[in-house]
């Protein structure tokens, strides 16, 4: 098991498109530095954390394409398997894949978070009173944060172990998410308590991220850990039924 999640890992980080993907992630944060430089924008860094949090499809985009990068071009070409001409169990194949493919995912949709910190904290100071309910705070809010991109990330995996297309994972997520967030939007000031199937989706938890005083702690946490679970162990049982020779 240790052996394969370190040859994931040496995939991931050799991947030119995955490369390209965490440049452009960090182009993405250095840009909002500058719109907000340019814009006279005297924001600290710490504000940028709920800001960049709530960059619904931002994060879902990034999401789609990188299952699509990682995922999905080996399972249409079926050398996802190849594992298993080693000796290696599915389920070994599987956990390992899963492992690497969060480390990664948490890792680019963070890059785009951490530099308009870092940018801003640099220009304004970091603005956050260096107390123990502060940090705790602020810590909370990260963990916050990757919990609901691991939960979108289970989304995207079942996407591809159902699809096994790029095109169609890419599109489908993308089309579910921004109906989902059309509906947040339309129904966050009318109801939206009374609204389940919009209430109840990462997409909605995540558009209201960035409203840390408001937000139902105990619903955001539920939601994710349920969706994230769901999802994986839907994708686990597809993969374990399908056919890779």
């Amino acid at each position: 098991m240790k052996n394969l999640i370190k040859a994931e890992l040496f995939k991931l980080i050799k991947s030119f498109g995955y490369r390209m993907m965490m440049a452009l992630s960090v182009g993405v944060g250095l840009f909002f530095v500058y719109f907000w430089v340019a814009n006279s924008n005297q924001a600290y860094g710490y504000q940028m954390l709920p800001i960049m949090d709530s960059f619904v499809m931002f994060h879902t985009i990034f999401t789609g394409v990188f299952t699509a990068v990682f995922l999905c071009g080996e399972l249409s070409g079926r050398t996802m398997g190849m594992g298993l001409f080693c000796g290696r169990t599915r389920c070994s194949v599987f956990l390992s894949k899963l492992v690497v493919y969060f480390i990664g995912l948490l890792c680019l949709l963070s890059a785009v978070v951490a530099v308009p910190m870092v940018g801003m904290t640099i220009l304004n100071g970091f603005g956050l009173e260096l107390t123990i309910e502060g940090w705790l705070a602020f810590l909370a809010q990260i963990i916050f944060f990757e919990l609901i991109c691991a939960a979108l990330g289970g989304f995207f995996v079942l996407l591809a172990m159902i699809t096994r297309s790029a095109v169609a994972t890419i599109g489908v997520g993308f089309g579910i998410a921004q109906c989902l967030l059309i509906l947040a939007t339309r129904y966050v000031n009318s109801g939206v308590e009374n609204f389940y199937p919009v209430k109840y989706s990462v997409i909605y938890q995540m558009f209201v991220l960035a409203d840390w005083e408001n937000l139902q702690k105990g619903l955001f946490v539920g939601v994710s850990l349920a969706t994230l679970a769901v999802t994986v162990t839907v994708a686990a049982v597809i993969f374990d039924r399908m056919e890779l020779k």
